[in-house]
């Protein structure tokens, strides 16, 4: 953990330091090593919240982009008494969970479930190299959208094209179209959205039923997204100080 309480303040890891652990109140020590990151470790061993991974730097430089008193928020349900530890929560009471190991999907189903509203922040740089980010796509509400539909491609087809609804009648017959005959109106609308391909996915994000954002350690932050009805899966790009300040309410 970052923090635990000292004097009933909330403090970070200190040299010598010992502490009371928020969650379950039992004592915690300090970790300074010089090759460690500086923490709270329970001192016996054991995790008092299941929910809880093990904190690496990349859960530590997320957080520091929150002012103190949002992160490591303890949030109680009111009708349980079931009490886990927020990575964040915001004081509009937005949760953000910022999730590096993979998780089942029946961990991520009781964690949505209890925190309701919230949003998964995943550490996508184990999967970078899998994941292929495609040709742009125009903003799905673009007036132009209405009567096109995008062909799903994968990294190694040579091909990148669409249909036209009224075009097609239903008899069997599919009119296709290259991309490059809609290129100015693909650019002319682009807001950041993106056809993709994840080689050997991570399912269990495809079924989240919160927004669900890949953190590869580059530029922007990208956001897994359902382009139209079809179902096309796509991924937005969102430059990362514009998505701090909108989940700071600023």
């Amino acid at each position: 953990m970052k923090y635990s309480l000292v004097q009933n303040e909330k403090v970070g890891a200190f040299r010598g330091g010992k502490g009371q652990c928020p969650l379950c109140g039992e004592s915690t020590i300090a970790k300074c090593g010089p090759r460690v990151m500086h923490h709270w470790s329970h001192s016996t061993l054991r995790n008092c919240d299941p929910w809880w991974e093990n904190e690496t730097e990349w859960h530590r430089q997320w957080k520091n982009n929150f002012p103190k008193e949002w992160q490591e928020k303890i949030h109680i349900d009111a009708k349980t008494g079931e009490k886990h530890i927020a990575d964040v929560q915001t004081s509009k009471g937005l949760t953000i969970e910022f999730q590096n190991s993979p998780m089942s999907i029946e961990e991520m189903r009781s964690r949505e479930a209890f925190y309701g509203n919230m949003i998964w922040i995943v550490n996508g740089t184990s999967f970078r190299r899998n994941f292929y980010i495609l040709h742009s796509l125009p903003n799905p509400n673009a007036d132009f959208v209405v009567d096109i539909a995008f062909i799903k491609v994968r990294k190694d087809d040579k091909g990148e094209g669409f249909y036209r609804h009224s075009e097609n009648t239903g008899h069997g017959y599919v009119e296709y179209h290259d991309l490059d005959e809609i290129r100015e109106e693909i650019d002319g609308n682009y807001s950041g959205h993106h056809q993709f391909d994840w080689v050997k996915p991570r399912t269990v994000w495809y079924s989240s039923r919160r927004r669900v954002f890949l953190d590869f350690a580059e530029e922007g932050i990208w956001e897994l997204q359902t382009y139209d009805s079809r179902g096309l899966r796509c991924i937005r790009k969102y430059d990362r100080e514009f998505f701090i300040k909108r989940a700071t309410g600023n």
